[in-house]
């Protein structure tokens, strides 16, 4: 259904977060029956690339390590990018720009806050 809404849709993003969750690897202990029959039809649909033209599917994980390897193959969504987490000065300038729009206790020190683990 998600799919053929994206080809309706074209040119669209499909965005799969947790994918982890969504496409555990087949046999492993997160598996199920189900999970294995979304695996198998989300596979049937990432191969089915003429049908795909102008929808790109993206997925983001925690845990690339419990994809079903199949997932990640050629065709497929076989093009990673690992965004790190930010450095202390990355985060507060994060913390400034959300905290910009709220009343902050004069006590909350933001610089702190980003810099500490």
């Amino acid at each position: 259904m998600v799919f053929s809404r994206g080809r309706a849709s074209a040119p669209c993003v499909l965005f799969f977060d947790e994918l982890d969750a969504l496409a555990p690897r087949r046999g492993s202990d997160r598996a199920n029956p189900s999970s294995e029959r979304v695996v198998n039809q989300l596979l049937t649909e990432l191969d089915g690339v003429d049908g795909r033209k102008d929808v790109y599917v993206i997925g983001a994980t925690n845990r690339p390590d419990m994809i079903d390897p199949a997932m990640l193959r050629p065709g497929r969504l076989d093009k990673l990018l690992y965004v790190s987490l930010p450095s202390p000065t990355q985060r507060e300038s994060i913390l400034r720009t959300h905290a910009r729009r709220y009343p902050l206790h004069s006590d909350v020190n933001l610089s702190q806050l980003a810099h500490s683990e």
